[in-house]
């Protein structure tokens, strides 16, 4: 008797490859959204850490910080390290904080500025961000400087991230703003201090403190200018201050303009965006975080912008 070895045929062989690819494409889809709600989760635990950080500043100072300090360049996010378990970092700088050292220096304040501006903490990054941490590239004369996907809100007015009056970032109607600060030693000064919980008489509830923004540094892709970095903003150090959107935004235009298709450097630079299909995280005054849709009314996103437009706003 001839015993036949068994096997599989061409045939069968293909088949089975085919039935593999199937699966596989059915597959892929629900992994990678799987792997993108647990971003989308964390991105949000950011957000709540960062909220509540800012809520401990209050708490201690009886005040929010400055937005951006114009002329000196110490942004938000270096006044609420100590309270993200991250005081040593705060305490590279030489204090008095004032208007010296800048991002070529070679003296002892430019060099703490430096060595701030280049570390990254991960609590300021989304996830879900494709972009580097820390960005490689010399943009505004450093490389290896530390971005950061969280903008503070600057208002609903704010249509340009300079001091431009009317439109600008420093008189603008949000939780935070950019302040012009001058001097140094002992007689530096700034015009104002941060905003009180007091002073959002439309309810910490109803108002936006901060949100996600895209990071973006690519004319073909729809912007050249939205570039976000943590703790120090060497623009704003520069003359009397400008390019505050490297951490403040504006609820003026809608959300998620990549999204929306829109490319539009003024517009896309001041806007909040993320990388979540559907929307983007955001909390409010109160430390809440809320998941905004990209197709929320643009009345009740500028509403949510103001801190004292007296305007009632539905989030749910």
């Amino acid at each position: 008797m001839i015993r036949r070895k068994m096997g599989f045929t061409l045939v069968e062989l293909l088949v089975v490859i085919a039935i593999i690819g199937v699966m596989v494409g059915l597959l892929l889809p629900a992994v990678q959204a799987a792997r993108e709600a647990a971003r989308r989760m964390s991105c949000g635990n950011n957000s709540k850490q960062i909220a509540l950080a800012l809520h401990n500043h209050h708490d201690t100072f009886r005040t929010l910080p400055i937005g951006v300090r114009a002329r000196w360049g110490h942004t938000w996010q270096w006044d609420t390290l100590p309270f993200m378990e991250q005081q040593a970092l705060n305490e590279v700088l030489i204090r008095p904080i004032d208007d010296s050292g800048h991002s070529g220096g070679t003296d002892e304040r430019s060099l703490r500025i430096i060595q701030l501006a280049r570390t990254p903490v991960p609590t300021l990054i989304c996830p879900s961000s494709p972009h580097a941490n820390p960005e490689p590239r010399n943009i505004n004369g450093l490389t290896n400087r530390a971005t950061t996907n969280y903008l503070a809100c600057a208002g609903n007015n704010a249509q340009n991230d300079n001091l431009t009056a009317n439109t600008g970032m420093e008189f603008s109607n949000g939780m935070f703003n950019a302040v012009r600060c001058r001097g140094a030693g002992a007689t530096a000064t700034c015009d104002r201090q941060g905003y009180r919980f007091a002073d959002v008489i439309d309810g910490l509830s109803n108002t936006l403190m901060f949100a996600e923004a895209e990071y973006l540094v690519d004319a073909a892709l729809g912007c050249d200018i939205c570039d976000r970095y943590a703790f120090f903003n060497f623009n704003a150090d520069s003359g009397e201050g400008s390019d505050f959107s490297e951490q403040l935004g504006s609820t003026f235009f809608a959300p998620s303009p990549r999204t929306r298709g829109i490319r539009n450097n003024s517009e896309r630079e001041v806007s909040y965006d993320s990388y979540h299909p559907g929307g983007l995280n955001a909390a409010l005054g109160d430390g809440s975080v809320r998941f905004i849709s990209n197709t929320i009314n643009l009345d009740i996103w500028r509403a949510v912008g103001s801190r004292q437009g007296s305007e009632v706003v539905n989030l749910d």
